[in-house]
């Protein structure tokens, strides 16, 4: 009989620890997920702006005439 009462009590308050943990979860996913949209299209911009200056930088030094200064200064 008292291992009964023992096994709800255990039962009950392993749910309402259960509620709390995902109810706390969920929580932070929302307010994670509220702040940073503005941030997560600023570092998107942040990203498309670095890409084409690395892109530039793609183009300039593989350029024949680029290569070609390097080589003279090296000598």
């Amino acid at each position: 009989m008292e291992f009964t009462g023992v096994a709800i009590v255990a039962i009950v308050f392993t749910s309402i620890g259960l509620q709390r943990y995902f109810k706390h979860r969920t929580e932070m996913k929302k307010l994670e997920s509220e702040g940073s949209s503005s941030e997560v299209q600023q570092l998107r911009d942040e990203l498309h702006t670095l890409q084409q200056r690395v892109g530039v930088l793609e183009k300039i030094v593989t350029d024949k005439g680029y290569q070609l200064k390097e080589e003279i200064k090296s000598l």
